[in-house]
């Protein structure tokens, strides 16, 4: 079932993938049927058809489709048809006929029926985005609104809602007539509620903002009642937030509003707003509204008052202007916090630690000095013995929890000093709790723990009761992350068989993964070679047999054989895992990542393979007889020690290439999460590290600088610390060289090379979280035009023209689109090669096209068009086309979505003769 997409509709699942053009001529059938429940069923399966092929020419096609059918069919249709337009938004501006579209669907606006009329003023104005400045439809709007008809009042106010939040034209001519049915007297009230929302688009000038915000304001005095205080507020809130100018005053409004008026309503529509003020500008905050609101909440016998305050300031605290003013222990802000830190409430209490926080870090960031900054600690810390000891598991309870720890987590990451402390506080507590509340501290200290490695003690997680899977897993996790690799023995592996025993398969292999992102291959071995028969898919059986594989490789690196026997046995498993990593692909899941990454580090074990051969070379291959006269041609002195020279030097070479290909996979992997990067950087420093080393020793006057990594152990994973460590030991293992030794390969050059290979490969390798997860999933889709008519065929160009390539497309996203980063560019790339005619005598003419276009994507969409020339003669070519994207931050990453067309130009009869 987690295959299968859900749609709005209720469509019918499991449908058979077929091609754009089938999809669009199975549902035009439907469409045209005489039954109208087969009508609403093609109708209703559109939306799922414009997010499988989302390119203009279908949306436009099937956009003017169901216009006819919105023009002569039933008002029942017409329902679905604006259903299909409300969820297909940003699809609307890729209909390419707008003008025929809006024909069509306008027509039904002189019906006589006033439903039929509402269904297309409704209609409309969920297409505003694409007709912002139709007068025709301006002016229908208007004059509905006149209308007799409630029905078509409250569907022409619908429309002038969305028109309003498109176009200046239209908010500033409908101003007056917005507020003159707001004051006037024959407008029902319930009708006066559904057009105060209007006025809240009405900012696209000062003058309309300043008038508009003079309307509410006397609606605020001549309508008393809650919900029209309420709607006017909400609508005050939102325009001040357009303008930013008004927010001082819109604060100063909301404030009296909640002081003066008695009625919880009003008081949490104010509250809310002094929320939304904070977000969009808390530097524009009077200094006596934050004042007057530290009263409020200080005097408040309201609970909700004060939470709702406490909310208001986690948001201001956030910004240092008013951290800065109230960081004393005598403050205002300080002092409520610390009368309702103790609060009977525990959500109070919680909010009010989490304000502390803020100006806490705030200060560690900025290296102020912290006053009573054991008084604050202690007060997270009693907040969260206090919940500990709660023994209602209730989600209030459990959600307290967890601001706490977060709090607690986020003193440690500012300062990591703290970070032993709230282990030894939490680790004491852990045998006292037990389900969710377990969960949750282990998952707290799984986080402590990352940040601060050798935080977290064995012993503090040995006593721990049975508990269910979920925490179990997480049990297991701390272990990893608490015992490296090379301190783990018999009593840590009996934790873990004791852990297993309460799993079922799904967490033998979440545990056996949490292995493998800790370099504990030893562990994880045993447990997916136990699971390769529990499965019942052939693709899940190749992964675990990959895994177990990779597993079985990285543990044969640190046992006690010989160096080139341990890697010889290592790359034979790497073979064995990278075939079964192709074997276990599918086209829904291509393991391209997987396969890459298991092939780069077989390279660069075979690179430590070669290296460590080369080395050896010194002792059984002495200088030839000729190493003399070679020096003197090539004026190398190094050459007179013979075959290891070169050797070594064709071993940096390949190291460089091997750092290479990592960059490029580093490239590719736009949706990795960060630490996967930093694993990918370190595996190129490694590369780099050793091409450095290497040059050192076999070549002439090397004088290259040493390869840097810009990172910082604070600054990266646990997973990635020991990775990151033993490049900087390696690194550092060429300054110990002897300066004095030059021209010459010695002794001490290999034992230097031979450690750093030692280190290298005795480090554990930790299997990024990327390997195994993907939490976010970005794919670019590319339409290029033309096409032939049949698949193969070359496309004909005239001699002497251009040929124009259009290409479309369309970026992807899955369930967390832009949770690490996202797309701001696109790079289309164009690229055409000669290829050579079957049997052709005629020399190719050297004549390469590259043309590159950035464009940046609207509603995830983009387009490029190119002019196509491939010159005099008869010429054949490829034209590959392809795309890169660029992210928020400017970097250029590889998407490796490409799309190839084959060209064949006409000879020229003429040229040809002469």
């Amino acid at each position: 079932m987690s295959g299968l997409r859900f749609s709005s509709f209720n469509e019918a699942l499991g449908e058979p993938e077929q091609d754009a053009n089938s999809a669009l001529t199975e549902l035009d059938i439907g469409l045209r049927s005489g039954r109208v429940g087969e009508q609403c069923e093609a109708i209703v399966r559109f939306p799922r058809l414009f997010e499988k092929y989302p390119f203009p020419i279908l949306i436009n096609s099937s956009f003017l489709k169901l216009a006819d059918v919105f023009r002569v069919g039933n008002n029942f249709l017409r329902l679905w048809v604006l259903r299909v337009c409300q969820q297909s938004e940003k699809h609307l501006d890729k209909i390419l006929n707008v003008d025929e579209f809006v024909r069509r669907i306008f027509s039904v606006i002189h019906a006589n029926d006033p439903v039929a009329r509402s269904l297309t003023l409704q209609t409309l104005g969920s297409i505003a985005g694409v007709i912002p400045e139709r007068q025709q439809v301006h002016h229908s709007i208007r004059r509905s609104l006149d209308s007799h008809d409630s029905v078509e009042v409250e569907a022409a106010i619908y429309a002038a809602m969305q028109f309003a939040a498109q176009s200046k034209t239209f908010a500033l001519g409908m101003c007056d007539k917005i507020s003159d049915m707001i004051r006037g007297i024959a407008t029902p009230a319930h009708m006066k509620l559904l057009l105060i929302p209007i006025l809240q688009h009405m900012h696209h000038d000062t003058s309309t903002a300043t008038m508009v915000r003079k309307v509410c304001t006397d609606l605020l005095a001549k309508y008393p009642a809650k919900d029209f205080v309420v709607t006017t507020l909400n609508t005050l809130t939102k325009l001040a937030a357009a303008t930013l100018v008004d927010i001082p005053s819109q604060v100063e409004l909301l404030l009296n509003y909640l002081i003066e008026d008695k009625r919880w309503s009003v008081k949490k529509a104010s509250l809310l707003g002094l929320h939304q003020m904070a977000k969009v500008g808390p530097h524009l905050w009077p200094a006596h509204c934050v004042v007057e609101a530290i009263r409020v909440a200080r005097t408040s016998t309201h609970q909700g008052v004060v939470s709702y305050t406490l909310d208001i300031f986690i948001v201001l605290t956030q910004s240092s202007i008013i951290c800065k003013e109230y960081v004393e222990s005598d403050s205002e802000l300080m002092q409520l916090c610390q009368e309702t830190c103790n609060s009977s409430n525990s959500m109070v209490s919680a909010k009010s630690v989490k304000i502390i926080t803020h100006m806490v870090n705030y200060c560690f960031e900025e290296g102020l000095p912290v006053s009573d900054v054991e008084e604050h600690i202690s007060t997270v810390e009693s907040l969260l013995l206090l919940q500990i000891s709660c023994k209602d598991n209730n989600e209030i309870g459990d959600y307290v929890l967890k601001i706490v720890l977060q709090c607690a987590i986020t003193l440690c990451r500012t300062h990591r000093p703290l970070a032993n402390r709230y282990v030894d506080l939490i680790a004491t507590q852990i045998t006292n709790v037990s389900g969710k509340h377990l969960r949750i501290l282990c998952e707290a200290l799984g986080g402590i723990a990352g940040l601060e490695p050798h935080a977290l003690k064995f012993q503090d997680l040995t006593e721990l009761p049975e508990e269910e899977a979920p925490t179990a897993v997480m049990l297991a996790t701390l272990i990893f992350q608490t015992v490296p690799p090379s301190k783990w023995n018999a009593l840590h592996q009996a934790t873990i068989d004791i852990i297993l025993k309460r799993t079922d398969y799904w967490g033998h292999y979440k545990i056996g993964r949490a292995a493998a992102r800790y370099g504990n291959f030893q562990v994880s071995s045993t447990i997916w070679d136990e699971l390769t028969c529990k499965v019942s898919s052939e693709h899940s059986h190749f992964w675990l047999m990959a895994l177990v594989h990779i597993s079985k490789a990285e543990n044969a690196l640190s046992s006690s054989s010989s160096l080139l026997d341990r890697l010889g046995e290592s790359l034979t498993s790497y073979h064995k895992c990278i075939a079964a990593l192709r074997a276990g692909s599918s086209p829904s899941n291509t393991l391209g990542f997987q396969c890459e990454y298991a092939s780069l580090r077989c390279e660069l074990l075979q690179c430590f393979h070669q290296l460590v051969s080369g080395c050896h070379s010194l002792c059984f291959a002495p200088p030839p007889a000729i190493a003399v006269t070679t020096v003197t041609n090539t004026r190398d002195e190094l050459q007179r020690c013979g075959h290891v020279t070169n050797q070594l030097r064709k071993c940096a070479k390949e190291f460089r290439q091997c750092g290479d290909m990592y960059w490029k996979l580093y490239q590719n992997a736009f949706d990795a999460d960060p630490a996967t990067l930093t694993n990918i950087q370190i595996m190129q420093h490694v590369c780099m590290v050793m091409a450095h080393s290497i040059d050192t020793c076999a070549q002439w006057k090397y004088q290259g600088d040493e390869p840097a990594l810009n990172l910082s152990s604070q600054d990266i994973s646990l997973e990635s610390q020991l990775m990151f460590e033993a490049s900087k030991t390696a690194g550092s293992l060429t300054d110990h060289l002897d300066k004095s030794i030059k021209n010459i390969v010695s002794h001490q050059h290999i034992d230097c090379l031979m450690s750093q290979v030692d280190i290298l490969v005795r480090s554990p390798l930790c299997l990024p979280r990327y390997f195994f997860q993907t939490l976010q999933s970005t794919s670019v889709k590319l339409a290029v035009t033309p096409q032939p008519r049949v698949n193969g065929e070359w496309i004909t160009v005239t001699s002497g023209s251009q040929l124009a390539v259009k290409v479309e497309g369309v970026i992807q996203h899955g369930a967390k689109p832009g949770l690490f980063r996202s797309v701001e560019k696109v790079i289309v790339t164009l690229n055409t090669q000669p290829t050579a005619k079957p049997n052709a005598l005629d020399k190719i003419p050297e004549t390469t096209l590259n043309l590159t276009q950035t464009v940046i994507p609207h509603r995830d969409f983009f387009s490029a068009q190119f002019l196509v020339s491939l010159g005099p003669g008869s010429v054949q070519a490829t034209v590959t086309v392809g795309a890169l994207v660029v992210d928020q931050t400017g970097v250029v990453w590889q998407t490796g979505q490409k799309s190839t067309l084959t060209l064949k130009q006409h000879e020229d009869p003429i040229s040809r003769t002469h």
